[in-house]
């Protein structure tokens, strides 16, 4: 591709972006993530836009909201990475966070690793990571990375005849969640979170996960995605008898059994939390790396608000 310097990505709003040229940048990177998908996107932030350099050749997907009449960039939940499709080379990944700078005041927003940290002057840059795991070569191989903990919750959990229902019931997942240990998730984002399982249920593309006990009832809920080559780990909820009785181990061990052998990439989300993350690893995940960068330019009484 000729690439011309000299030109500026313009701002393109919602209303006026080309989503089919749009998702066709996304599909063309190797790190095409879901969460840069319009469709995506479209339930889980709402309002957000796009930079979009000369004949769609890169796209920046940016949510923004406004508060105390300032526009600021956000990194909606239940959306890990974002960035800029397909990977440009470093002196358009520049050119791309100086506009996204001029810009807005306030930025909160998740890259990939492949943006180099020497383009991200002004940023304050806080190295993160997932976990992820390759299903490609069959379930035996996958299981036998599995730490000596997690086979022992699994013995535990088959002892506790915990069952799993692999078409789970939204409603169901949302009555654990009521009276799980609180997750501090807004209530907005919870409400998106069961537009995006119905959509996606219904497409094909989304799988909810309920396990329960010998006597029927629902102990713990997992809603995971299937995009492209990748499949996520969206959520969990557990009632407090799920976590006794080790139901969260079941269903993950069943949803990697059950989709084992696919040129698939399992994806745990990551954490920040070391005891989750050290969860994830004990599947036999390894790191993948990405970052978050900020940078706060509000006036300095909203600054002191804000604290």
């Amino acid at each position: 591709m000729q690439i011309n310097f000299n030109i500026q990505p313009r701002f393109v709003s919602g209303e006026h972006l080309d989503r089919r040229r749009y998702d066709q940048c996304v599909e063309n990177c190797s790190n095409g993530l879901v969460y840069a998908w319009s469709w995506f996107l479209d339930i889980m932030a709402g309002d957000w836009d796009a930079f979009v350099w000369g004949n769609y050749e890169y796209v920046m997907p940016v949510p923004s909201r406004r508060k105390w009449g300032i526009r600021y960039v956000y990194q909606p939940v239940f959306a890990q990475q974002l960035g800029i499709y397909p990977t440009p080379p470093p002196e358009i990944q520049k050119i791309f966070l100086k506009r996204l700078k001029r810009k807005f005041r306030y930025i909160h927003y998740p890259v990939p690793d492949s943006l180099k940290e020497d383009v991200m002057k002004g940023f304050d840059i806080k190295p993160l990571h997932t976990r992820i795991l390759s299903l490609e070569e069959g379930y035996p191989a996958v299981v036998r990375e599995y730490d000596d903990y997690i086979l022992q919750n699994l013995r535990k959990a088959r002892m506790n005849l915990i069952k799993i229902d692999r078409q789970g019931d939204i409603d169901e997942f949302f009555d654990i969640k009521e009276d799980a240990k609180k997750i501090p998730v807004p209530e907005k984002s919870w409400k998106n979170l069961r537009k995006l399982m119905k959509t996606t249920i219904r497409d094909g593309n989304g799988w909810l996960y309920t396990a329960s006990g010998p006597d029927n009832e629902p102990l713990a809920a997992a809603f995971f995605l299937v995009w492209r080559s990748r499949a996520y780990y969206m959520t969990v909820v557990l009632s407090e008898e799920g976590r006794e009785k080790r139901a969260g181990f079941a269903i993950l061990d069943q949803f990697i059994r059950d989709f084992a052998g696919q040129p698939l990439v399992f994806d745990f989300e990551g954490s920040s939390v070391p005891g989750v993350d050290k969860f994830f690893e004990s599947f036999g995940a390894t790191k993948e790396s990405y970052k978050l960068i900020s940078r706060n330019r509000l006036p300095w009484f909203i600054a002191l608000f804000k604290k």
